[in-house]
């Protein structure tokens, strides 16, 4: 007990509140672990390696990363990938309603019987898959990546339950990122909260390769192919406004 109680005086967290959002992330996971286990799944689920080194990135980046991810028919993973593009298109609530009631219609944040163009905050397509960022109707606040007409759920997670923190002008922040699947199939995305004044994001990988992010009702969101989600700052997000550039690591994002 006494050595239990000197190694709690190096913990370097000692005596912080997670805040309401962590608790509700938290709160949520916990939920869809115990579903899982209560309701068994399905064997043909895609491997997700990297989904560790995913919590472990962002909880070093100040984030919590909840994926719930389904499982698949082969290669719809795949082919989302292969016709990924590095600049989004963007889309209306009506637009994406089939892949919205999808969304809604998941356990991930509680599943909502109705849904409103309105309640999509977010949406863009690169090639063959969909992100939205939506509110269900018990206003949580949360992430689908879908391939197709939103059949093919490729991922979900919990982003915000309550209150959002309030941003300084110019700025944006991250509340999640992380990478799933493995060889050929194997994708990241981050998302965050963006304030009025930023005219952009950006994302460069480590690699060379740059690519917009979504910027749309206050959230900025991308995917792209490859594990740099699940691995720390590995990645600089570049916020553009009208004075100018500033870049970040995602650790300084928290």
């Amino acid at each position: 007990m006494r050595d239990l109680q000197q190694l709690a005086v190096l913990d370097p967290a000692r005596g912080r509140e997670p805040s309401p959002v962590e608790w509700t992330r938290s709160e949520a996971f916990v939920e869809r672990v115990m579903a899982g286990q209560a309701t068994g799944e399905s064997t043909r689920r895609p491997v997700r390696r990297r989904l560790v080194a995913a919590l472990v990135a962002a909880a070093a980046a100040g984030a919590v990363a909840v994926v719930a991810v389904p499982a698949l028919l082969p290669g719809t993973a795949e082919d989302a990938v292969a016709a990924w593009t590095p600049a989004p298109g963007s889309l209306t609530g009506e637009q994406v309603l089939p892949q919205a009631r999808i969304c809604a219609g998941n356990d991930v944040g509680g599943s909502s019987p109705s849904v409103d163009p309105a309640d999509v905050l977010l949406a863009e397509q690169r090639g063959l898959a969909t992100l939205l960022i939506m509110r269900k109707s018990g206003g949580v606040i949360v992430e689908c990546m879908s391939a197709g007409s939103g059949d093919d759920l490729l991922a979900s997670m919990g982003l915000a339950d309550g209150p959002l923190p309030a941003l300084p002008t110019g700025t944006v922040d991250l509340q999640t990122m992380s990478s799933v699947g493995s060889g050929d199939a194997i994708w990241s995305n981050i998302v965050g909260l963006v304030c009025p004044g930023v005219t952009g994001v950006d994302v460069r990988l480590d690699s060379g390769r740059v690519f917009q992010a979504s910027v749309k009702s206050g959230w900025w969101a991308a995917w792209w192919p490859g594990p740099e989600g699940g691995e720390v700052d590995r990645l600089t997000v570049t916020v553009h406004t009208a004075t100018g550039s500033t870049s970040y690591r995602p650790s300084e994002l928290a």
